[in-house]
């Protein structure tokens, strides 16, 4: 219990008193953008540079589509064994 006391009443005070750090932590890393793309010239996070997004709702493929799935074996491939398959 004190424990969760401590995180508590830790968060309470960095949250009162840095709330311009958290809002702009989540405006520069996209969190608090719009997903329009309008403001995406707004990401900087450090070691990132050139950032392109792009349309997500154009750019979206579905796993299905982009997947090269081999019917035959491959001898690179090793499978997870496991106890839905009743293979271990």
């Amino acid at each position: 219990m004190m424990t969760i006391q401590c995180v508590g009443e830790a968060f309470d005070l960095f949250h009162t008193t840095k709330p311009n750090l958290i809002s702009r932590s989540f405006h520069k890393t996209g969190l608090s953008l719009p997903i329009n793309g309008s403001l995406d010239s707004e990401l900087d996070i450090k070691g990132f540079t050139n950032l392109e997004i792009g349309n997500w709702r154009e750019d979206f493929v579905l796993a299905d589509e982009r997947a090269d799935v081999h019917d035959g074996d491959d001898e690179h491939m090793n499978l997870l064994k496991t106890k839905t398959n009743n293979a271990y």
